[in-house]
């Protein structure tokens, strides 16, 4: 029994180059619309803090007008018409000078924001090479499910037959060849249901990828998992929601300034020049106008809008940080559950395999005795299912042993390109390097520099905190008793 046609239609049509899983990976970071979405997103929040930066400078704009205006005046008896072309032009320039940590409290936002949008692009990239190794292992999985299905069908398929041909030389009876055609159907349908997860597999791969693969090479070695406590300590380090979640702590400790600063003074210098006409009608009479000065505004009273502002600015910043240790905890508890499981894969994968070489010789040898007369065929067909359970377990747990060992990997934040040795250009730009030199531009030049120490003075370090329960346990110690196993023998 083979895969269907379509499959086989579409593996063909599409010839995909995504053969090894380092070239699948690459493949997925080149075209995956989800991480180039998030990638633009990071480069908004790059901009946005640019704009704040600009904030601190001068704004300069021009205004020009030219206008044809009629105005008719009537007195009693008497009107009198008024018409003509006026032409207007002004040039406006206004500099904050201080505004209480408004300006701050802007471009630390704005900063936070964009150390979120950069690791949100970190996790998006972990994510999605965790879920291309998901994708690739699961469908080498599924293939190998699907072979063993397909020679365990063939076995009962041969058992069967022998059977048949011994039922007509009346050496055994119709129950016997009943139940090994029950056991043939139910086999006959496992390859269905095989040949079903193979495709549904291969287009989870397709989706994430972004084609069918031509053909599946071994997985690759990569490094060997650190203990777990080493992989907490990266995890509250490196893992990309725990410190997104932190910047977002600090996003809305900005928030707190700002809204304390639309409380406080603002100063700011301004400057204008003029050029109008006397009247609307003609421009031969006109005047021309230079006004500059500073300026001083500041809310007086605002019916309690300003304060509660700044009480749930306040409150809005004490339940980030309580979700920042909420985002650490349960960064913490699937590194344990995918730590955990992966231990268990490592350590029953050599049982398996020994189970599986185990049923095999139990099948060449009870068949054989079978056939002398010493075993019964109901034991041929126990031994055969032994031999499918200990195939499928091998199989299954070598794809979980390998998927549980990179989410261990993703969790602690640490998992990158270099682990599977794939070459940085297949992936520029899809994470931001913070230590790479940014272009330079002027936004808010020349007197940020100036202004922004001096705006900071209210700035948000009075802002309320609470204690923060921090989890820090390691192992759950408990009393299993001895498991008594040994290891199998090679």
């Amino acid at each position: 029994m083979h895969l269907s046609i379509g499959l086989f239609a579409a593996l063909s049509a599409l010839k995909a180059k995504a053969d090894t899983l380092e070239q699948a990976i690459a493949r997925a970071h080149e075209n995956n619309p989800q991480l180039k979405g998030t990638k633009f997103l990071a480069r908004a929040a790059d901009a946005a803090v640019i704009r704040a930066k600009g904030a601190y400078g001068p704004s300069l704009s021009v205004s020009v007008r030219h206008e044809y205006t009629f105005d008719r005046t009537t007195l009693d008896d008497l009107a009198f018409d008024d018409q003509g072309l006026g032409t207007t032009a002004s040039l406006s320039l206004s500099q904050p000078l201080f505004t209480s940590g408004r300006l701050a409290a802007g471009l630390d936002s704005a900063r936070a924001n964009r150390m979120i949008a950069q690791e949100n692009l970190r996790a998006a990239s972990q994510q999605l090479t965790l879920d291309v190794v998901n994708a690739y292992a699961s469908l080498q999985r599924d293939i190998a499910l699907y072979r063993v299905a397909r020679d365990i069908h063939a076995l009962l398929a041969q058992q069967r037959d022998a059977t048949a041909a011994r039922f007509r030389l009346r050496d055994s009876t119709r129950s016997d060849l009943d139940q090994t055609t029950n056991r043939l159907e139910i086999a006959a349908g496992r390859v269905i249901r095989a040949r079903a997860a193979v495709e549904t597999s291969a287009a989870r791969y397709r989706n994430i990828v972004g084609a069918y693969p031509d053909d599946l090479a071994a997985l690759p070695d990569i490094p060997p998992v650190p203990p777990l406590s080493d992989l907490y300590a990266q995890a509250d380090a490196s893992n990309p929601q725990v410190r997104a979640a932190r910047y977002t702590a600090l996003r809305s400790r900005a928030a707190v300034a700002s809204a304390r600063a639309a409380m406080g003074p603002q100063f700011s210098a301004f400057a204008s020049a003029e050029r109008a006409p006397l009247t609307p009608y003609q421009n031969t009479r006109r005047v021309e106008r230079v006004v500059a000065g500073v300026s001083l505004a500041m809310p007086l009273h605002s019916g309690g809008q300003l304060t509660a502002a700044l009480r749930e600015a306040e409150q809005r910043n004490l339940a980030d940080s309580q979700f920042a240790e909420q985002t650490r905890r349960d960064v913490r508890e699937t590194l344990a559950t995918d730590w955990n499981l992966y231990r268990a894969a490592a350590e029953a994968l050599p049982r398996f395999d020994a189970a599986v070489r185990a049923a095999e010789s139990a099948v060449a040898g009870v068949k054989r005795q079978e056939t002398a007369g010493i075993r019964t065929l109901r034991e041929v067909l126990e031994v055969t299912n032994d031999l499918l359970t200990a195939r499928t377990s091998a199989a299954e747990t070598r794809a979980e042993l390998f998927i549980r060992k990179v989410a261990v990997l993703r969790d602690a934040g640490i998992l990158g390109p270099e682990m599977f040795d794939i070459s940085s250009t297949h992936l520029e730009n899809d994470v931001a390097d913070e230590s790479a030199p940014q272009p330079f531009i002027p936004a808010g030049l020349p007197l940020r520099p100036i202004l922004d120490p001096f705006d900071r003075i209210l700035s948000n370090s009075h802002v309320p905190q609470v204690p923060v329960l921090i989890e820090n346990d390691e192992t759950f110690l408990w009393d299993d008793g001895a498991d008594g196993l040994k290891k199998p023998s090679p």
